[in-house]
């Protein structure tokens, strides 16, 4: 769990003028769309009462409550190039710059609606930086569709998908600016069944939050699920060549959890990478889907790397190739030219936050400064609490609870 070691060169670098040209140090903002799963349902349960809670706090794109060395996210990944990235989740207060507006139970469908939300969030909560920062934005979701394709093969069927993820791009790419979108398919959730083998619970557990899987066999699920991959590939492949000329969007398919079966423990399905529910990820998948993302992050499109049984446990830190430090992209997949000219940052080892450069001349009045402002903080430490406080904001200490939903994702 975690990425113990942190070695990568850091750069300042000017400011992007192409999202094909942007290196993780310019990511100013995460965020997340899509289902339970981006939500981290059930990925901290340690019973049967609390399956139904959100744990965002851990989730692989935007959680903000574990450190690099505990458990890797992309959102604490890009704060060791970027230490003023927006975006974390915590499961014990929401946070003003939260942007995770994955919705627990959503379909496909409902995906448009998530992006019109996102967009007025930005607005409101970034102001006019908003025209500014360069978002990255995860999108993951379809789970709910294939769980309940056998009761409606039309409203969940793979071409309603496909026009949700087209209508969703749209939205995103006239009202959110500067905007990279890594969007992953959804995970076949026929191969739940793997873990049936495992308890009793987890074919029980299905049965009522899945039914499908027991409806329809394994080759036609697979048949399903190609057809979804395809729509997303037509999708997005239609989005780029129509924005081609546009270097303020780009849309990237990461399949890093495209899984074809349950990675195995000896001989058996690793049930230890599923939640209680066993159905969501835990928190140690959450850790492995981060890594293999981030990973991708760096490679050509046409040859990102898939989860498999070699990549679990996988815990080397993989920093962006000198020859091509950007996000990959549809453009710079083919023809990358690296960065001109770079400055380094010093580098402590040991030490996972960024160093900023500062002129010698200020480093006396930093301290100053930061002494001033840390005696001010013990002063106010010491007084009594306001009853306003205590009364009004008490609900930010208290952990969010879930909403209760009949769909697993």
């Amino acid at each position: 769990m975690g990425l113990p070691h942190f070695n990568c060169s850091r750069y300042s670098l000017e400011e992007p003028s192409s999202v094909h040209q942007l290196h993780p140090s310019q990511i100013d903002v995460v965020a997340a769309l899509g289902d339970s799963v981006s939500v981290a349902q059930a990925a901290e349960s340690s019973s049967i009462t609390d399956i139904l809670e959100q744990y965002p706090g851990v989730s692989f794109v935007t959680g903000g409550d574990v450190e690099l060395n505990e458990q890797a996210t992309l959102y604490n990944m890009f704060h060791q190039f970027s230490p003023r990235i927006k975006g974390g989740s915590s499961d014990r207060i929401q946070k003003f710059y939260d942007f995770n507006l994955a919705v627990a139970g959503s379909f496909s469908h409902e995906l448009p609606a998530q992006a019109e939300k996102l967009s007025r969030t930005l607005k409101r909560k970034l102001g006019k930086e908003n025209l500014k920062t360069w978002k990255f934005l995860n999108i993951f979701i379809g789970h709910n569709d294939l769980c309940n394709i056998c009761n409606n093969m039309t409203l969940y069927g793979p071409e309603t998908f496909g026009e949700s993820i087209k209508k969703s791009l749209s939205i995103i790419e006239s009202s959110i600016p500067n905007v990279f979108v890594n969007i992953m398919p959804p995970i076949n959730v026929q191969i739940h069944t793997q873990a049936h083998g495992a308890s009793p619970f987890c074919e029980l557990s299905h049965r009522k939050t899945c039914s499908c899987i027991f409806e329809l066999d394994k080759w036609e699920y697979q048949k399903i699920k190609k057809q979804f991959d395809d729509q997303l590939k037509k999708v997005v492949n239609e989005f780029n060549e129509k924005s081609r000329n546009s270097n303020r969007i780009t849309v990237v398919i990461a399949p890093a959890m495209d899984l074809k079966s349950i990675p195995l423990l000896g001989n058996q399905s690793n049930v230890g990478l599923l939640a209680l529910d066993c159905f969501h990820l835990s928190t140690i998948a959450h850790d492995i889907a981060a890594k293999q993302i981030w990973r991708g992050l760096f490679e050509p499109v046409t040859a990102k790397t898939v989860t498999d049984q070699l990549s679990v446990g996988f815990d080397r830190f993989v920093c962006p190739p000198a020859e091509c430090p950007f996000l990959r992209t549809d453009r710079n997949s083919e023809n990358c030219e690296p960065p001109k000219e770079l400055r380094f940052l010093p580098f402590v080892p040991g030490n996972t936050s960024v160093t900023l450069g500062m002129p010698p001349f200020l480093i006396p009045g930093f301290f100053i400064i930061a002494t001033a402002v840390i005696l001010l903080f013990v002063r106010a430490s010491f007084r009594p609490p306001s009853s306003e406080f205590s009364d009004e904001r008490r609900y930010l200490l208290l952990p969010i609870r879930a909403d209760l939903n009949d769909n697993i994702f």
